[in-house]
């Protein structure tokens, strides 16, 4: 990408004066008064969608992750390997059937309407890169459906839009400390400038938190994070400039993943260890060695104009920095040679790699396995793969209301590149611990990755009545990616990502002022990332990603009870699926066994989404919210092994070898549990506050390649909060304070949460906290 184009692009976007901009975004400027009074069962609209509400917030710690606030709505499951979701490597996202993990993203990710940048571990970035939870007034989620207006490539079964909060009118400080179980402490401040010039609002924070792993003590490996975030609105006569700056640094030790035989041996241990040996077969597991690092900025400048009474233009330019990388400790070091035998330091040379253990007096690699190495030296690796990215995008749209007719007209437009590359260093004395060498002995590979992404849609909602509301649409992206290989030039890959014409259409009927009727139907896309590049495969052969989904339901909006009820049927076609021989091994740390994406037809989700709001007086309130999901391959994929002249394998007694990576028609689809019932008792004083809520998770399958298997069990876990807080108005230095203390998986309940095939995370232990805030 060139500057020079990435200007003409905006420019463009500009003259059409229809960029798109998530309709969510747009609840932004009234974001603290909706927490307090939306209903949890969503807006009147033609598609499911729930809210997260301040209660949900209560029952969560602030030095938690920001995604797991939505794990208490209906059809959601939030998988954290980490206490406090301190590790982006073991947070794992399902819904309906469709998932956010390590190989797959199939839901979008959006914050306050604008885009993420993808969810994955390589180069993504979800939510809590770029919110504190302080700072998140709700957030908003379209099950199945987003907003047509939704900037992400990933939301095939809906989307999350995660909405900050705007300034308050008056000036204040804000001051919160919070201490836990695992060494927890974090440091919160938040300072809002109250009217500045008549016309400008704006509040700035900062934040530090740590915490160790929640699996073993001592060297047992940590998260630290330090996160900012600035944010100003400005109303001038007819516009309002919004603008916001985050940034988070973030350094996560991560967890592993365990098989389920390994659960049941010890439900308490991912087998990395916490004790440097010196051996490094074993100290490859050491937890400090297994680690992200993640530097995210972004910034975005919101203007809404009215061009007239009824017309508005909003247009967001917006930018995206990322640069970090991901550690493991291989326990060898790597000889590569060119055609001549020279000994190669970047790239792949004639392709035979030979991991070395050992050096002799010389320093001289010792590649004879049967060499006697009782007189050589250890040797181990420090494999760093490199993540730097930059997105520069802008989203806008044009409102027209038209009589009966509300028209929304918009585009997005960004251009990505990311950079990509892995370094292999030397660890200066393996014997005494993991410092290694700054400068690489080895760069394994080097590429840059360039994608342009273009969206347009168009939408007519036209009120026929008072009673009912029909919503019409059409979308369409245009995605282009490129790959260069910055070590083989020549080595160059192009991949063309553009959807067909995408319509939607909705109504919403009421029929009385409290009970409403809705139902929507909308084809949902996914463009082929370009980690399809990244392998030696014919990747024209694949197809993108498709959803058809359709949601019929009911909505009752009463004085004090509201709840909604959703049937929803999801048809998604040409799943994408990631097959690596060894997966499950332990980690493959040259990659040797290179995976292959392929199409595994698709899945086919319907089921049955609830929840409810009952105000039962006095300051208490229960909410429930149930999901029953019935996820199923369509189609049978690779079900049988060929040999290499194509002839089908058979065993001894003549029947078909299986392929261990098959999937068959009518199995469960992996790692989506078919039956999930939330309940929250919760009651709101004047001073004090308490809730407990239950979670119950029926049992599902994790792995269905050869056939459904590792059933996994079923879980409760009980979360629970008190709080207290005062409004001090006689002190001459508190306006306020606030104490909360909040203890997640209460009784401590032993089970495995999100993963990968045959691979699961294990949930975190009880954990507590204790929050102090003070107001100034």
């Amino acid at each position: 990408m060139t500057l020079q184009k990435t200007l003409v692009a905006i420019a463009i976007s500009a003259s059409l004066s229809h960029p798109a901009l998530a309709e969510e975004a747009a609840s932004a400027a009234t974001a603290e008064a909706e927490v307090e009074v939306m209903a949890v069962t969503g807006k009147r609209i033609s598609y499911a969608n729930n809210t997260v509400d301040e209660a949900m917030k209560q029952s969560k710690s602030p030095i938690g992750n920001v995604m797991d606030l939505v794990n208490q709505l209906p059809g959601i499951t939030v998988g954290q390997g980490d206490a406090f979701g301190g590790d982006d490597w073991s947070t794992t996202i399902s819904m309906r059937g469709f998932a956010v993990s390590g190989s797959e993203q199939q839901l979008g990710i959006t914050v306050d309407g604008l885009p993420n940048g993808g969810s994955s571990y390589g180069g993504g970035s979800k939510a809590n890169r770029y919110l504190d939870t302080e700072n998140t007034a709700l957030v908003e989620v379209g099950q199945g459906t987003s907003d047509i207006a939704s900037a992400s490539l990933d939301a095939l079964g809906g989307t999350l839009n995660f909405v900050s909060i705007n300034p308050d009118d008056e000036e204040s400080l804000n001051f919160g400390v919070t201490g836990g179980d695992h060494n927890a402490r974090r440091y919160f401040s938040r300072y809002n400038t109250g009217e500045l010039g008549g016309h400008t609002k704006a509040y700035v924070s900062l934040s530090d938190s740590y915490s160790n792993r929640w699996i073993g003590t001592g060297s047992n490996g940590f998260t630290e994070r330090l996160h900012a975030e600035a944010k100003s609105v400005t109303e001038l006569g007819n516009t309002k400039i919004t603008a916001r700056f985050s940034y988070d640094d973030a350094n996560e030790d991560n967890y592993n993943t365990v098989s389920l035989a390994q659960f049941a041996e010890n439900p308490h241990w991912d087998r990395l260890t916490n004790v440097w040996t010196g051996n490094p077969d074993i100290d490859q597991n050491f937890a400090e060695v297994w680690s992200t690092l993640r530097e995210n900025s972004f910034s975005y400048v919101k203007v809404e104009t009215d061009l007239t009474d009824d017309i508005q233009l909003t247009v967001t330019p917006y930018l995206h920095l990322q640069s970090g990388r991901g550690d493991w400790m291989p326990n060898y070091q790597v000889y590569v040679v060119d055609a001549q035998g020279n000994r190669v330091t970047r790239g792949t040379g004639t392709g035979v790699l030979r991991p070395y253990t050992h050096v002799d007096s010389q320093n001289r690699p010792i590649l004879d396995p049967a060499a006697d190495v009782s007189e050589a030296t250890r040797v181990s690796s420090y494999r760093h793969t490199h993540y730097e990215k930059q997105r520069l995008g802008m989203t806008s749209e044009l409102f027209w209301a038209l009589g009966n007719h509300e028209l929304r007209a918009g585009a997005w437009l960004e251009q990505q590149e990311r950079d990509e590359s892995r370094d292999w260093h030397n660890v200066i004395d393996p014997v005494q611990y993991h410092y290694f060498d700054a400068s690489p002995y080895w760069v394994q590979y080097d590429r840059t990755y360039d994608t342009d992404t273009q969206k347009l849609y168009l939408q007519d909602q036209i009120r026929l009545s008072d009673d009912l509301s029909v919503t019409l649409g059409v979308k369409q992206f245009y995605v282009d990616v490129e790959r260069q290989d910055n070590i083989v030039t020549a080595n160059q890959g192009q991949l063309d990502s553009d959807s067909d014409l995408l319509p939607s259409v909705g109504l919403v009927y009421s029929l009385t002022n409290q009970i409403e009727l809705f139902a929507g139907y909308t084809e949902n896309f996914k463009a082929i990332s370009d980690a399809i590049l990244e392998t030696n495969q014919d990747y024209n052969a694949l197809e993108a990603e498709t959803a058809d989904n359709i949601d019929l339901g009911l909505r009752y909006f009463g004085d004090a009870l509201n709840f909604s009820v959703t049937y929803y049927d999801v048809t998604f076609d040409n799943r994408i699926t990631y097959l690596q021989p060894g997966a499950n091994g332990g980690p493959d740390y040259l990659n040797e066994l290179d995976g292959t994406y392929v199409n595994v037809g698709g899945i086919d989700s319907n089921g049955i989404e609830a929840s409810m709001d009952w105000q039962l007086g006095s300051g208490w309130s229960l909410y429930g919210a149930a999901t029953l999901n019935k996820a199923e391959y369509n189609r049978t994929v690779n079900s049988q092994v060929l040999d290499e002249d194509g002839n089908v394998v058979v065993d001894a007694n003549g029947n078909p070898v299986i392929n261990p990576a098959a999937i068959f028609a009518g199995d469960k689809v992996a790692g989506s549990p078919e039956k999930i019932y939330n309940l929250s008792l919760r009651y709101q004083g004047q001073a004090y506050r308490t809730g407990l809520t239950a979670r119950h998770t029926a049992s599902y399958f994790g792995a269905a390649m050869g056939g459904n298997k590792d059933e996994l069990p079923a879980s409760t876990v009980l979360d629970f909060y008190v709080g207290y807080s005062k409004t001090l108005s006689n002190s001459e230095l508190f306006k306020g304070l606030d104490l909360a203390l909040v203890i997640n998986n209460l009784n401590d309940e032993s089970y495995l949460t999100g993963g990968q095939e045959g691979a699961y995370f294990i949930g975190a232990e009880r954990t507590a906290s204790l929050t102090l805030s003070l107001d100034f």
